[in-house]
């Protein structure tokens, strides 16, 4: 069996704006990819995706496996912000300045 290069497939009408999305994804994925068993890979998902076998999640989340840098999920933390009124903060100045001036 000789080596043939896999070809990216192309889609002449793609009407749905995800599926786009997610060619569009494919498809920087594919030019990245060297190895021929991933791009065929690949090929197997996007048309999958084509043909509603599979999700859209499901179809990142198998692309996300080929690439370099896996990214990280990040998690949103909530921060305690300590805030305070304006009167108060005025008087927490004038005291700090009090005890700087009279500090000499």
């Amino acid at each position: 069996m000789e080596n043939e290069p896999v070809l990216k497939i192309e889609f002449e009408q793609m009407t749905s704006f995800k599926f786009k999305a997610a060619y569009k994804a494919y498809s920087r994925l594919f030019d990245e990819v060297e190895a021929s068993e991933r791009r065929i890979e690949l090929n197997d998902n996007i048309s999958q995706l084509l043909k509603n076998e599979i999700s859209y999640p499901e179809f990142y989340h198998k692309i996300n496996q080929y690439r370099e840098e896996p990214r990280r999920n990040y998690r949103f933390r909530r921060v305690r912000i300590k805030g305070q009124r304006k009167r108060a903060y005025r008087r927490e100045q004038q005291e700090k300045n009090r005890i700087l001036r009279h500090k000499r």
